[in-house]
């Protein structure tokens, strides 16, 4: 075959194989953003847990300092009664709908409220969240909540589509199924959320894959990566402080599997060493958290006034004992908190804890994440292992020592969504592969994981929607009648019911693009660079 010819279809085939690359690539952004921001829209305002204390903190701070005035008699900054009123009318109680709201849109006539539960207040977390959100704030408390919502969407498509671009190739298939497996239910509602909790899984994630990407990477590629690192690290100094030792442990796990050792690894250490500097910084700058991090979330005493029903000694009472019978309590029911983040009664509810979630949202989500967990572990190597241990005992371990530090029962203070950053740094050590090949790629499996997660995604949208449309004590297919609440903005033909199908058919397709489409790509390509395809000839 003449030369010229040989070329040209060469040319041909890069170009189809790029045009196919780009169309997925496409596909996946638009429905991620339709998935994503279909629960941003399932909720009213102050709908995310403990709202009522980081969006008064985003409403009153920001880099310039307070910007509500405060209490002269020490009752905390002044916030709109709106503000206060939306949220505390239907927390915690999930047979009243949203309905109770005022009108959130800047036009309630009531004078502001003194209120201390807030960051102005008690300075429990870094500033840096709040005074970032605080520049999307206007005088409509309804666009100031949604702004901050997609903001934080942003912020996690950001990171998700430039590490699938800037990662090595056989850590992309590793990257995608760790999101696909950990997301149902939990991840779906807290990222495009307005709690901090939305950053710290972003940046713990992100920043585990990223630092193991840029330790096998060289070149701008490897720059790229170090500098995600670092933001991560930025991100989760500013979100939640426990976050940041989570991210240090993610670290440690990263480095250890990583396939670099020695000299090189030496030398390519430095952004954890930045990351170290900002914590240090922080730390002198906000005792506070730095208070956190050494006596921990606090006494159940504090906020809790009945006692433990097995605490009769004095000494344990007093503190002067150590309370075995607690830790025993709380060693065999940590999973329970595990269990939360894939939907499971009590504690993986949504909102404040109230809205609970159908059970075969469990069933789904615990199937798909035990059988790639299964096939994950019947291959893994000696490394990967000692990194899975490492990681579930972290996991087991932290919230246990925070539990007993402050007398509390499993279920209290510590919840599944201050999990979730380190169990998405497990799952994404469960499906990691040397080669990059995907644990799952039989097509059968492949379609029971896509319907298993599209109807634990689907099902608990519903019941998220359900529960501020009319509340629970009305139930059935449709949303739109009876309604009690909508966003007053959307057009008459856009209700719950509409939003909810876009939402759940979009999420569905977004895993068919995944498993089906863009992981085979991956996996085809690692095939090609290994073993490259002998030149065209006669």
């Amino acid at each position: 075959m003449p030369k010229h010819r040989v070329q040209s279809a060469e040319t041909t085939d890069t170009s189809s194989r790029s045009w196919r690359g780009v169309i997925p690539a496409v596909a996946a952004v638009v429905l991620l953003i339709l998935s994503f921001g279909s629960w941003a829209f399932s909720s009213a305002v102050g709908s995310a847990p403990d709202d009522d204390y980081h969006l008064t903190s985003i409403w009153c701070q920001s880099f310039a300092g307070d910007t509500c005035e405060v209490d002269p008699g020490g009752e905390g900054v002044y916030i709109p009664e709106a503000l206060r009123e939306g949220i505390y009318c239907y927390y915690h109680n999930p047979n009243q709908s949203a309905g109770c709201q005022p009108f959130m849109d800047g036009t309630d006539p009531r004078p502001d409220v003194p209120f201390a539960h807030n960051n102005p207040g008690r300075n429990l977390y870094p500033d840096g969240y709040y005074n970032f959100s605080n520049l999307v704030k206007t005088d409509n408390i309804e666009a100031t909540a949604l702004a901050v919502r997609f903001v934080n969407l942003a912020i996690f498509l950001g990171m998700a589509i430039s590490l699938f671009f800037l990662l090595p190739q056989r850590l992309r298939t590793t990257w995608v199924w760790m999101w696909v497996i950990g997301l149902v239910p939990m991840g779906m509602f807290i990222i495009p959320s307005s709690n901090p909790s939305s950053w710290a899984v972003t940046a713990v994630a992100s920043g585990w894959i990223a630092l193991l990407g840029y330790l096998e990477s060289r070149g701008p590629r490897a720059w790229a990566l170090g500098g995600v690192f670092v933001l991560a690290g930025v991100l989760t100094l500013n979100a939640r402080i426990d976050a940041v030792l989570y991210l240090g442990l993610a670290s440690v796990v990263a480095v250890w599997l990583s396939p670099t050792r020695g000299r090189e690894l030496l030398m390519k250490i430095w952004p954890g060493f930045i990351v170290i500097a900002l914590v240090v910084v922080q730390l002198i700058a906000n005792p506070a958290n730095l208070a956190r991090v050494v006596r921990g979330i606090g006494q159940r005493s504090d906020s809790i006034d009945e006692p433990l029903p097995w605490t009769t000694s004095p000494e344990v009472a007093d503190g002067s004992a150590f309370d075995w019978a607690l830790l025993w309590n709380n060693l065999w029911s940590i999973p329970g908190l595990w269990l939360g983040i894939f939907g499971g009664f009590p504690w993986g509810s949504l909102g404040w804890l109230d809205t609970s979630l159908p059970q075969v949202v469990l069933a789904g989500t615990m199937t798909v994440a035990l059988g790639v967990t299964f096939l994950a572990v019947r291959a893994a190597d000696k490394k990967k292992i000692v990194g899975l241990i490492a990681m579930l005992g972290a996991i087991w371990v932290m919230p246990l020592y925070l539990l007993q530090l402050g007398g509390f029962l499993a279920g209290e203070e510590v919840q599944p969504r201050y999990l979730l950053p380190l169990m998405m740094v497990l799952l994404g050590t469960i499906v990691l592969t040397n080669d990059g090949s995907p644990i799952v790629s039989d097509r059968g499996r492949l379609w029971f994981i896509l319907a298993a997660l599209t109807i634990a995604n689907a099902i608990s949208l519903h019941t998220n929607i359900r529960r501020y449309t009319t509340g629970i004590t009305i139930q059935g297919f449709n949303l739109d009648s009876p309604r009690e609440w909508w966003w007053p903005f959307f057009p008459d033909f856009f209700g719950p019911t509409l939003l909810w199908a876009i939402g759940s058919l979009a999420f569905g397709g977004l895993l068919w693009l995944l498993l089906f489409r863009v992981v085979p790509s991956i996996t085809e390509s690692l095939n090609l660079t290994t073993h490259p395809k002998e030149s065209l000839s006669v």
